[in-house]
């Protein structure tokens, strides 16, 4: 049933599917990438051999976000940008995610900024290396946090630390988020595979009904906490997305220079 998964690779081993993020070298998330990620959750969902869902990506990095080189090929034509470089329907990952009555275990085998790193902070559980680095850094790139961080972040650590790294773009390691309580845990690097396979099968092999039925539990209140939200953010990352200063710093980005940012 997953045939058509191109972007994302797929493997089941007994009542464990591990989704990797595959679009090298960093997994950036651009067309493909997010209009796989729309789908695959209900896809899941029908899935009555898998207990728990694991996402990690390929190579060194989970995902570094929205596909840059994307943008800064469709973003002076409007119409281009939505078709290719976005997608106006990013909230329904959000909604998969939450709606999938089975365990999600982010496996953050290195570095995740933007969207990459919504997506590891919707999953149940979130593991991490050491030396990565998680990041929203939508403003730095002239955009609103809209595709996550902004309800995400602040529900996690709370406003006061949520605004500092959302408004500054810095990154935390992994580390520290663990210790602020925005991931689950932190593992050695040498030891990443071999504990989220064991936290995988147990969970996998456990009291299934229980597990999916706490999980729906817990999502209430985050739903409740959530719903509207996340569309009304993602129309303002859209409205950003078309400001002046936006292709100012994906220029600057590309050509590695400093921005010049106008407030318009």
């Amino acid at each position: 049933m997953y045939e058509k998964y191109q972007h994302l690779k797929l493997a089941r081993r007994g009542k464990v599917l591990t989704m990797t993020l595959d679009n090298p070298p960093l997994n950036a998330i651009g067309q493909g990438i997010h209009d796989e990620l729309m789908t695959i959750f209900p896809d899941i969902a029908q899935d009555h051999e898998v207990n728990v869902v694991v996402i990690t990506g390929r190579g060194r990095a989970f995902s570094a976000g929205g596909d840059l080189q994307l943008v800064a090929e469709n973003m002076d034509d409007a119409n281009a940008y939505l078709a290719k470089a976005i997608s106006p329907y990013t909230y329904l990952i959000a909604y998969g995610m939450i709606n999938l009555d089975k365990v999600i275990i982010a496996k953050i085998n290195g570095d995740t900024f933007g969207v990459g790193a919504t997506v590891a902070l919707l999953s149940d559980l979130s593991i991490a290396v050491p030396h990565a680095k998680i990041a929203d850094p939508h403003v730095v790139m002239g955009i609103s946090a809209g595709d996550g961080g902004s309800y995400l972040w602040p529900l996690n650590i709370g406003f006061a630390k949520a605004k500092w790294h959302l408004l500054t773009g810095e990154a935390l390691t992994g580390e520290e988020a663990e210790q602020m309580g925005l991931i689950s845990k932190v593992v050695p690097a040498d030891e990443l595979d071999a504990f989220v396979d064991a936290l995988a099968e147990k969970l996998a092999n456990g009291p299934s009904m229980a597990l999916n039925a706490t999980k729906r539990s817990v999502n209430m209140l985050l739903k409740r906490q959530i719903e509207g939200l996340v569309e009304a953010h993602w129309g303002m990352e859209v409205f950003t997305l078309f400001s002046e200063d936006h292709r100012s710093a994906v220029r600057g980005f590309m050509d590695g220079e400093k921005p010049e940012f106008k407030g318009r």
